[in-house]
């Protein structure tokens, strides 16, 4: 009999498959009619008809095939070890507050509940807030049902309820492992609170409320704090209750200081600190008051920082566990000690001073290479570009800084680089690195770049070009990351974000022949995040492996979202060069919603099967019900009944924005919400950013072959693409000085990124 079962399932499952293959070649052969009848020419009311009735047949039947591939889950609860079932739950849980969670998952059957309640270890997080309903009723609940596990205790509620329900967790001290004590209650009465449990012999973690709102009466002496009776305690974050260095020295871990100058006695202090693993050191100190040495060192920090101009006399604090140092240098000589006498170092961090000076070094002084320094950051000072443009020495003080790193660290896995300068030399020890996996450049300026060699970095798996977000790029100037990136070949880079944003770079007329990323340059590209505030002179190639798609636009300008829609359009056009990506981020506020629907529509309909269609699309802003509903229903792979195109496009934002008559911020009328925010009378202040026409940028998009071949209709609205620009552009010339928009309205302006599934309106009626 058992064989015979398991006969039938084999039988059912064959059969199964088999009716999905057929329904997959019945689906194909509709899309095929499809397209047949989208291409034929001119208005055709019965042929309209015909398309909106295949569209219809080919949705029920992509309903089939998910109803038929979706397996059936098996309650966790009967499959898993309930340990296992245990740990799922928790790491689904929020941490704050979780008993509201837990309640509602034992209302899923019978069995969870009885599960449920039989597992302490989840019902460890006891909350006392008074903004949560019934929280006296859920503790005592988690109090009972966590047995005689270790607690986590949250106290937000004020002093005098405390002393209300205190009974019931004092009674709990032996359990708590970790106690927070939130802002309802200021620090003395936090540690009145504290004093009141007596002893928590088993606290290793306190977090105290983060307020100054603190004060004693003159010349009270501070309560007594019996910390000997919390023997376990091992961190406290928040606000420190006195006196704290005395008493709690073993649990103080890191410390920053902002001082006049280092003495003795605060080096006496620091080194009865046993724990102090983390120390920061701003020093405002002349020379003609500098000790030569201490008397004493600081054994246990294994993390220095140190800004100031002592640092020679700052570095022997340390004793030979240290591990990372960074410190202001002002000559190189410094840089050479200071790799010589910290032979374990794992992380070396340099910030030059506005005085730096390189100096000549004999050959014999500098030190062989440095074998056990895996992480290397240079903070540099900050230059303006024009500045650097007439004083060549700063860029042979860079080179001569960067010839020396060639030989002293050649093991650098992990580069930072921040401000300061990038020249030829830079290249040089960046190419260097054979073992390089991480690299990231933060508002650096590329200068004289001329090598034209493309280097192969086997290693390199994350690489980040940033700058600040008030920099701008001229349209005339090749941006420095595409520049930089242009040299690179990473058969392993996994992750790349390139920000295109920042002053300066190189003239386009002259170099951007020169600089082109190659489409095969990261052949195993995951995840790609480009922001930027102009045009992106780079064909986004193909990318079979990229899973990720971040468009950032800085600047809320025309130029920035055609740039931005562009990309979309080489994905709507070549849907099969992009067949892993499975998720688009637009975390700008506008685009051009009609290129967007119709990429969704390429890539998960047109460009199947063997192709993984987008399943997560996240926008900026809220989205409106009739354009959230045709793109949850292309995100499940099945064709919208939507407006036309023209009804997302810019042609329909124009007739919005630019009518004076109509209401609503600027943010809105781009995405086609209702808002009553009026206009604003004359040009904007200051100046909105010039949208001329020369500015267009070039049309990424226009030559490539669409692979598969686009219907009719399609074909015809991408190329009326660049006259609605045009128009776009026009109307905004001729209305700018006349009225304005404000740019957001309230209901948008703190608004997160907002994920949305073929899910998202489940439920909705």
């Amino acid at each position: 009999m058992a064989l015979a079962m398991n006969n039938s399932t084999i039988a059912g499952k064959n059969t199964t498959s088999d009716l999905v293959v057929n329904l997959h070649t019945q689906r194909t052969k509709i899309l095929a009619r499809i397209n047949q009848n989208k291409d034929i020419a001119g208005p055709n009311l019965a042929n309209d008809n015909t398309i909106r009735r295949l569209e219809r047949e080919y949705n029920d039947v992509t309903d089939q095939i998910a109803q038929l591939e979706r397996q059936p889950s098996s309650d966790p609860m009967r499959v898993l070890p309930l340990e296992l079932c245990a740990d799922i739950i928790n790491e689904a849980l929020d941490r704050y507050p979780s008993v509201d969670k837990l309640l509602d998952f034992t209302t899923v059957s019978r069995r969870w509940c009885n599960i449920l309640m039989s597992l302490p270890t989840l019902w460890t997080t006891i909350v006392l807030d008074s903004h949560i309903a019934d929280y006296l009723a859920k503790a005592a609940t988690g109090l009972r049902l966590s047995g005689a596990c270790e607690l986590s205790v949250i106290i937000s509620i004020s002093f005098e309820m405390w002393r209300e329900v205190s009974p019931i967790i004092l009674a709990e001290s032996g359990r708590i492992v970790s106690l927070h004590i939130y802002l309802l209650v200021t620090m003395a009465e936090s540690e009145k609170i504290l004093n009141e449990f007596g002893g928590l012999p088993v606290l290793k973690t306190l977090q105290l409320p983060l307020t100054t709102n603190y004060t004693r009466p003159y010349n009270n002496p501070p309560p007594i704090i019996e910390y000997e009776k919390m023997p376990l305690l091992s961190e406290i974050t928040g606000l420190k209750p006195e006196p704290l260095e005395s008493s709690c020295s073993r649990f103080v871990k890191s410390r920053e200081f902002r001082l006049p100058m280092i003495t003795q006695d605060m080096v006496n202090v620091w080194a009865k600190l046993p724990n102090l693993v983390d120390l920061t050191i701003y020093e405002d100190v002349s020379p003609d008051y500098w000790p030569k040495r201490f008397d004493s060192a600081l054994l246990s920090v294994r993390r220095f920082k140190y800004y100031g101009m002592a640092m020679e006399r700052a570095l022997n604090l340390l004793g030979p566990n240290v591990r990372s140092i960074t410190v202001e240098v002002s000559e190189f000589g410094q840089v050479l000690d200071l790799v010589g006498r910290f032979p374990r170092l794992d992380e070396f961090g340099l910030v030059l001073s506005e005085s730096f000076r390189y100096g000549e070094m004999p050959k014999e002084t500098i030190p062989t290479a440095h074998h056990s320094i895996e992480t290397l950051s240079i903070h540099g000072p900050a230059y303006d570009r024009t500045y650097i443009a007439d004083h060549e020495g700063v860029a042979i003080l860079w080179r001569s800084i960067y010839q020396a790193l060639v030989d002293i660290l050649p093991f650098v896995r992990t580069l930072y680089l921040e401000y300061g300068l990038f020249v030829d030399v830079t290249w040089s020890y960046i190419s260097s690195l054979k073992h390089l996996q991480g690299f990231r450049a933060f508002n650096c300026i590329l200068h004289c770049l001329h090598s034209q060699n493309i280097v192969t970095m086997e290693s390199l798996s994350s690489a980040i070009w940033s700058v600040a977000p008030w920099s701008r790029l001229p349209w005339s100037m090749l941006p420095d990351s595409i520049v930089f990136f242009s040299k690179i070949m990473g058969p392993n880079l996994r992750s790349l974000r390139v920000d295109v944003t920042q002053e300066g770079g190189m003239s386009t007329e002259a170099d951007s022949t020169a600089y082109i990323i190659l489409e095969n340059a990261f052949p195993r590209l995951a995840s790609l995040t480009i922001i930027f505030a102009k045009s992106v002179p780079w064909n986004i190639g193909v990318h079979k492996n990229l899973r990720e798609l971040v468009l950032n636009q800085e600047y809320d300008d025309l130029i920035s979202l055609m740039t931005r829609n562009d990309i979309l359009e080489i994905i709507l056009m070549r849907p099969r060069d992009f067949p892993a990506l499975e998720t688009v981020q637009l975390t700008g506020f506008h685009f051009e919603s009609d290129i967007l629907l119709l990429m969704l529509e390429r890539k998960n309909i047109y460009a199947q099967p063997g192709i993984s269609p987008i399943k997560t699309l996240t926008l900026r802003t809220p989205t409106p019900y009739h354009l959230l509903c045709p793109i949850t229903t292309l995100l499940r792979g099945e064709f919208p009944d939507r407006e036309p195109n023209v009804a997302f496009s810019l042609e329909a934002v124009r007739e919005r924005i630019f009518d004076e008559s109509s209401t609503g911020c600027e943010t809105c009328c781009y995405g086609f919400r209702r808002c009553s925010v009026p206009i604003l009378a004359g040009p904007s202040t200051p100046p909105a950013e010039p949208q001329d026409e020369d500015l267009i940028p070039k049309y990424m998009a226009k030559s490539i072959v669409a692979d598969p071949p686009l219907t009719l209709d399609v074909k015809e609205w991408l190329a009326e693409k660049s006259k609605r620009r045009l128009s776009f552009l026009r109307s905004h010339q001729e209305t700018k000085v006349q009225f304005h928009r404000t740019f957001r309205c309230p209901e948008v302006t703190n608004q997160w990124p907002t994920p949305i599934t073929g899910s998202s309106l489940d439920g909705v009626g």
